[in-house]
């Protein structure tokens, strides 16, 4: 079995072959991790298989006879090979790829550890080759617990709230605005004006079971709430006079991402979708690969530092192809 990294990821065994979160590819047929556009590039010749709830996401992009669902645990035979999907912690209805073949090949894709208000942490996967994302592979990225990051966020937005300011929170419309629908909802008690992408994704979820709480569709309604959900390209200086002009109030704004700085918010929160690199170092011991490909972020340093404190061999996923199995074991 090989593993290529070819604008996303290859799995060969014989002559099949199964793409994970591919692009620029032709007739093939493709696992999608989840519904972030940089994951879930769909093009009208590929056949793709996902999770309900992220084939709900991403419905309008495809047509259905492209589509293949498969609920998180169960199997299915693809292209010679067993695959299946498990939690990955992401976001709503995102999957690691489990594929076997003789061997087994987990591809986590994005994941974290951590218990979120939409989400259960990844489930850890044993494997004899782990491809692992590596967005904050290296030491200095450790995040808070999240019940931490919750309530710095609430005691923010109550008490700026009370002072009659206007809060603004931003995440990107798949994902992060669910879990920050429903944190208005349970945490401040509020029922938020969300943007219409973000209305729609909501709507999606909903849809698979996912329970957010009341929000209101943003329709020249700013007075009828208190808090603002919109994508991270709209939170802008001409936004928020808007919301001032019309709202009376001051704007404050606040971004949740795991990445430093403040980007032209008030504040900013580090809830962040991704494993950091405590977690991602447990997850590759838990799972006691064999081998270890990495990917995205900073995949060379991760590598490096799997190789330093678990022993196991580990490189950057590339479009080379990676040793067989066998060539290790021998």
């Amino acid at each position: 079995m090989d593993v290529f990294g070819q604008n996303g990821v290859c799995v060969h065994a014989d002559s099949n072959r199964l793409f994970v979160d591919a692009c620029k590819k032709r007739n093939e047929t493709i696992v999608i991790s989840h519904a972030h556009s940089d994951h879930a590039r769909i093009s009208q010749t590929n056949r793709y298989l996902m999770t309900p709830a992220t084939a709900e996401m991403v419905r309008g992009r495809l047509r259905p006879d492209q589509l293949q669902v498969l609920p998180l645990g169960r199997t299915a035979e693809v292209n010679g090979f067993g695959v299946s999907l498990h939690e990955a912690g992401h976001i709503f209805g995102s999957a690691q790829v489990k594929i076997a073949n003789g061997l087994t090949t987990v591809v986590t894709a994005d994941m974290k550890l951590q218990k979120s208000l939409i989400n259960e942490p990844a489930e850890i996967l044993k494997s004899d080759v782990l491809v692992i994302e590596s967005t904050f592979g290296k030491p200095e990225y450790a995040f808070p617990p999240r019940e931490k990051v919750y309530e710095d966020l609430m005691l923010w937005a109550a008490r700026n709230i009370q002072r009659k300011h206007f809060i603004v929170l931003s995440g990107y419309a798949t994902g992060k605005a669910q879990e920050l629908t429903k944190f208005c909802n349970e945490f401040l008690g509020e029922t938020p004006i969300v943007h219409e992408r973000v209305f729609e994704q909501n709507q999606a979820c909903e849809k698979h079971g996912l329970k957010l709480g009341g929000y209101l569709k943003l329709d020249h309604n700013l007075k009828d709430a208190n808090v603002l959900i919109v994508p991270p390209s709209l939170a802008d200086p001409h936004l928020f006079q808007v919301i001032e002009h019309f709202t009376g109030k001051k704007a404050l704004s606040a971004m949740a991402t795991g990445w430093p700085g403040n980007r032209g918010f008030s504040k900013t929160f580090p809830l962040s979708d991704h494993a950091d690199f405590n977690q991602l170092l447990e997850y590759v011991r838990q799972s006691e690969p064999r081998q270890v490909l990495t990917q995205y972020g900073f995949p060379r340093e991760f590598a490096f530092q799997v190789r330093r404190k678990l022993g196991i061999p580990a490189r950057e996923l590339d479009a080379k192809g990676q040793k067989t199995m066998g060539e290790y074991a021998g």
